[in-house]
């Protein structure tokens, strides 16, 4: 036991006298170990899109106003009064008659009834009994005019009329004598002489003429 305990000790004392040796004697030059710095990666960065503006400019719509029919004409058309028709003797204590008014708008104002006169302006008498209807009326040119009136009353008054705007002239049968302007169609003048053998009379009212007063 003492004998490996002392071999023990010598070894140590051994290892230690060599190793004080070995680094007076030769003086050893200690190099430091360096660790290599880490070299730099250059990283790419990816640019970041600009966002782009998208401008949108608002575009004007404009509607287009559906086209108006019209059934008359302009507001200056000379069928744009009153027209009216006395028959029967005018020097009679009642005669009768029937007229018609155009508006603008293309829509007419029939009556037949009684007439009277008042200041020289012939109208139809509505303290008695008479008709009243309204219709349409349309410019076919050549002062030539379609009147229409289809009632929705109960006075039975309809008819469709193709009418001619006469302007005033002088009358061929008596001269001297001016025809105020007139509307004339084939209703009246399948009437002249239809009830009389008379020739034509100068008081006699034969297609509805332009009152004096509208």
């Amino acid at each position: 036991m003492w004998k490996s305990t002392g071999l023990l000790i010598l070894m140590c004392i051994a290892g230690i006298f060599v190793a004080g040796c070995t680094t007076s004697g030769n003086s050893a030059t200690i190099t430091p170990v360096t660790t290599p710095a880490p070299s730099a990666t250059a990283l790419t960065v990816a640019p970041t899109p600009q966002a782009t503006a998208i401008i949108t400019t608002p575009v004007a719509v404009v509607a287009t106003p559906p086209a108006v029919p019209t059934t008359g004409a302009s507001t200056t058309d000379p069928i744009l009064h009153r027209w009216i028709r006395q028959y029967g003797d005018p020097t009679a204590y009642q005669s009768t008659g029937y007229e018609f008014k155009f508006y603008p708008d293309g829509t007419v104002d029939y009556r037949n009834g009684t007439t009277k006169e008042v200041s020289s302006n012939i109208i139809i008498d509505t303290t008695y009994p008479y008709i009243e209807e309204s219709g349409t009326w349309t410019a076919l040119g050549n002062m030539t005019y379609l009147v229409k009136v289809l009632p929705a009353g109960q006075s039975g008054a309809q008819f469709i009329r193709q009418y001619t705007l006469v302007p005033a002239h002088q009358d061929p049968d008596f001269p001297g004598v001016t025809i105020p302007a007139q509307i004339e169609s084939s209703y009246e003048t399948n009437q002249i002489g239809s009830n009389t053998n008379e020739p034509p009379n100068s008081d006699l009212m034969y297609y509805p003429e332009q009152a004096k007063i509208d």
